[in-house]
């Protein structure tokens, strides 16, 4: 390195400051609040007697697959738990079979709406929170595989006794084509920024299923008072806007779920307005995180790239800098794909880490012009 290189005038420093900065913004971020999920969870043997669960389910036209399900729930090694079934006007024999079901095994419970109230699963979100009897609550769903019969076990164990919310991975199963892996992508993104808020102290919720929480949490809150509209998000419209949530994000195969699900153009673009929409009605103090992180990627390329232009012949001192960040979000994604047993998607969960903010733009805009049009209509 020559005596020209630091006899430059101070201006001239200006891009290699930016890209220092934002270097070591992102640094920071990823290894202190990113990487803190990755470490094996402990289990406090305090939490480990059963607490009473009532198993939640909203369900439509499941015929084909709400019996099996059923049995898979009745089959877990856990006494003190219910199953609580609202029917959302089937139109096929989803009713009876649960009428059947609710005869021979006395732990499942069922309702349904009437066909004023029906197609609001809102609705069948609150009776089913009144009908349960128990202190803690789960939502699943019929698309859920559930393969290991400790999973109820493992979730209580996994909660401390001061915690009130427990939240566990949730995916869609692996299948082909692009959109499985884009939703699959979308869904792990989700997972990762809420745990990396969480540990900012700003408990961020993406998703409803596979939560353990009080119901208490849902009735002191007004339930979906003034929610109801909503319709792109459930749950995670009212654990966002509790503060001073104590909750503890898990990462265990043994309690992670897959889901059975259709994944097409339009539920990746469902994903996408889900996570923008919830996102956008944060206040700043949740959502602090992922605008430093924004800021520090803005930083980071504004810098590299300014420099590649004016200061290229010393690309040997600022490259690595990018390059180490590259690096280290490399060891941290490898760690959750395997804490999560998670397969074939390390290259591609690499790349939607710059492909997703635009995505979130687009969307974004999108939502903005909808309701600009929908104003003049």
């Amino acid at each position: 390195m020559t005596q020209e290189f630091f006899s430059r005038p101070f201006y001239e420093w200006s891009g290699y400051l930016v890209l220092f900065l934002g270097f070591i913004l992102s640094l920071v971020i990823q290894l202190v609040f990113y990487r803190r999920i990755l470490p094996a969870n402990g289990v406090s043997d305090s939490a480990k007697e059963e607490r009473s669960i009532s198993v939640l389910l909203n369900v439509r036209n499941e015929s084909e697959r709400i019996e099996q399900f059923l049995l898979s729930l009745l089959n877990q090694n856990y006494s003190n738990f219910e199953i609580v079934v609202v029917d959302d006007f089937s139109g096929d024999s989803t009713l009876s079979i649960l009428g059947v079901m609710a005869q021979k095994y006395p732990k499942i419970k069922f309702s349904s709406l009437n066909q004023e109230t029906r197609y609001s699963e809102k609705m069948a979100m609150n009776l089913a929170m009144k009908a349960a009897k128990n202190d803690w609550v789960l939502l699943l769903t019929p698309e859920t595989r559930l393969d290991d019969p400790n999973y109820l076990s493992r979730m209580n164990d996994a909660l401390g006794p001061d915690e009130q919310v427990l939240v566990s991975y949730v995916n869609y199963e692996a299948g082909v084509g692009r959109y499985n892996r884009l939703c699959r992508l979308e869904r792990l993104s989700a997972f990762w920024q809420a745990s990396a808020s969480h540990s900012a102290s700003a408990p961020l919720f993406f998703q409803q299923v596979n939560v353990l929480f009080n119901k208490q949490l849902y009735f002191s809150s007004g339930g979906f008072k003034g929610k109801m509209n909503a319709h792109y998000a459930g749950l995670e419209l009212i654990l966002n806007q509790l503060d001073g949530l104590k909750v503890k994000y898990y990462v265990s195969p043994e309690t992670n779920l897959r889901q059975n699900y259709t994944t097409d153009k339009s539920e990746f673009e469902d994903l996408l307005r889900k996570h923008v929409r919830l996102f956008s009605g944060l206040n700043f103090s949740k959502k602090k995180l992922a605008v430093l992180e924004l800021i520090a990627k803005v930083m980071v390329l504004v810098g590299l790239i300014g420099l590649l232009k004016t200061d290229l012949s010393y690309w040997y001192v600022f490259v690595p800098l990018p390059l180490i960040i590259l690096f280290v979000h490399l060891f941290l994604v490898k760690s959750l794909l395997n804490r999560l047993a998670e397969k074939k998607i390390f290259l591609s969960s690499l790349m939607y880490v710059f492909v997703k903010p635009f995505l979130y733009l687009f969307q974004t805009t999108s939502i903005y012009l909808q309701l600009q049009r929908n104003k003049w209509n």
